[in-house]
């Protein structure tokens, strides 16, 4: 029995253009009765016209659970078109109902819709990871054998030796 793929949690795909553009394609996967990766990479491979163009189990799972996005429309596309297929959706049909007045000027597709969520997640900066914060500069060999701290100012690394006179 195959093991149900379930949306990653915000943890590891934080709300933004990549998560939007996995929710998005979930939905087209959920609609196809969350067939097997199998099945949608074989799908893919038996269509000639998606411009010779694989993706692989891996790619399809690695994609749906959003931990990589392509950076080729064709390869989205192919998932997407295979998945619209399985799940007896339309590609090309408006994506918002009618009561959905969000869209009223520019009627969007599916394939529209899902292009555009890619192309947004594609284009986004990532969130780069906090830096680490710096840890403290061990003391010299030299500050180490003379009992000079860290904390003391008139501490030096030259080679002559204590001085009483101020460094100024």
């Amino acid at each position: 029995m195959a093991r149900i793929m379930r949306m990653p949690p915000q943890s590891d795909l934080p709300d933004g253009p990549h998560r939007e553009f996995v929710e998005e394609l979930r939905r087209y996967y959920r609609a196809a009765g969350r067939p097997s990766l199998r099945e949608v990479s074989r799908a893919i491979e038996g269509r000639a016209d998606l411009k010779e163009v694989t993706a692989s189990q891996e790619t399809v799972r690695r994609m749906l659970k959003g931990m990589v996005l392509p950076t080729d429309w064709d390869r989205v596309y192919a998932v997407f078109f295979v998945l619209c297929e399985m799940g007896s959706i339309d590609p090309d049909a408006d994506r918002w109902s009618n009561e959905d007045t969000r869209y009223d000027d520019k009627p969007e597709s599916n394939s529209e819709y899902l292009n555009r969520l890619w192309d947004v997640a594609l284009e986004a900066e990532p969130n780069p990871p906090p830096l680490p914060r710096p840890l403290p500069r061990p003391a010299t060999s030299q500050q180490a054998h003379r009992g000079y701290g860290q904390d003391d100012p008139w501490a030096t690394d030259a080679p002559s030796g204590y001085s009483d006179e101020p460094p100024f």
